[in-house]
């Protein structure tokens, strides 16, 4: 066949080169959370990552629709078809911490100076098996309802197999938009307690004790809220995609047949599957929200004084000088426990 059929098509390039975009600008703000223990907003910004790596990875592997000479992914899709079923648990459950942790820091009624150890470690739970649980969850009971080895697309690459049972929507598919509705819950509650103390946000905010600045707190709403908003419609038609087909028993021998290990090739004409997309511009979402605000600029001028720059560039002191001083001018008693408590509070 002629090797024009198989050029690559402009998606064949974009993909890639976006997906490696988000992994580079993206990164400083997963080191920034974990090193500030923020473990909602860690694993939110782990997932983005692990998700725009795949889609680089596989765009770079199978660029075109030459089924004849793709390499099958042995190892490599095995492993990236259950972070693909657990990914969307990870960010709803991540962005449910996130709201959650936010209506915290707004409910004036139950305000707190510190959790206690108990209360510290009931939210460390919580959040783990949000954050981390329960994709470990779908990557393991996929395999109940996994009908063939994987597939692989064209420029989408690995991609996960399900029967055609009911099954697969009770035990997988419906949980990720069960934890979505969670997620609207608490932006609601958020929306309702940010206009209900709209005349005295920033007192409610230093009241809370979490060291939580209304700028941080906008960003990690707003951000939250965005991804909510795209992540929810996502998830209904997925399930609906998949409650739509005429649906059969389910059988554990059907599923788990002959055919079981059989991988399929699909060739996408130039077209990418729409998730991946989602995926994509959630990182450059991410990067707006988190990768330009002061605490990552601070960042970024360490990094860069590291490296040596600062000689190039003495304005790079004297930035990072005057905001020592604005510290510096903040009680160092009252800094210590108010981040202490920010901890506390899930946000740090």
């Amino acid at each position: 066949m002629d090797e024009s059929t198989f050029a690559l098509t402009p998606a064949a390039i974009a993909v890639p080169v976006l997906a490696l975009i988000n992994l580079i600008i993206d990164t400083p703000a997963l080191i920034w959370h974990i090193k500030n223990r923020n473990l909602a907003a860690s694993a939110l910004v782990f997932w983005i990552l692990i998700s725009n790596l795949m889609i680089f990875v596989n765009a770079v592997i199978w660029p075109t629709d030459d089924t004849a000479s793709w390499w099958l992914g042995y190892g490599l899709c095995d492993i990236e078809t259950k972070l693909q079923v657990g990914l969307w648990f990870g960010v709803v459950g991540a962005l449910a911490c996130i709201m959650r942790n936010l209506a915290k820091v707004l409910d004036t009624e139950r305000t707190v100076l510190s959790l206690t150890r108990a209360q510290r470690r009931r939210q460390i739970v919580v959040d783990c098996l949000l954050c981390f649980g329960s994709p470990i969850y779908a990557m393991a009971i996929h395999y109940v309802v996994q009908a063939s080895r994987y597939y692989i697309f064209a420029i989408s690459g690995c991609t996960p197999s399900f029967d055609r049972s009911w099954v697969k929507l009770v035990l997988v598919l419906i949980w990720p938009l069960i934890l979505c509705i969670v997620d609207v819950y608490y932006s609601i509650l958020v929306i309702i307690r940010m206009h209900r103390y709209r005349k005295n946000f920033s007192d409610v905010l230093t009241s809370s004790n979490s060291n939580q600045t209304k700028s941080r707190f906008l960003r990690l709403f707003w951000l939250s809220l965005i991804l909510i908003v795209v992540a929810f419609p996502a998830q209904v038609y997925v399930l609906y995609e998949n409650s739509v087909v005429a649906l059969i028993p389910y059988s554990w021998d059907s599923a788990h047949g002959p055919d079981w290990l059989t991988i399929e090739l699909v060739p996408s004409g130039g077209t990418v599957l729409f998730d991946r997309w989602i995926q994509i511009g959630a990182g450059f979402v991410l990067f707006i929200f988190f990768g330009l605000g002061q605490d990552a600029q601070a960042m970024y001028r360490k990094w860069l004084i590291k490296a040596g720059f600062g000689k190039c560039f003495p304005c790079l002191h004297s930035q990072r000088r005057v905001k020592e001083q604005r510290w510096s001018a903040t009680d160092s008693g009252s800094r210590f426990f108010n981040k202490k408590s920010f901890r506390d509070s899930g946000l740090l």
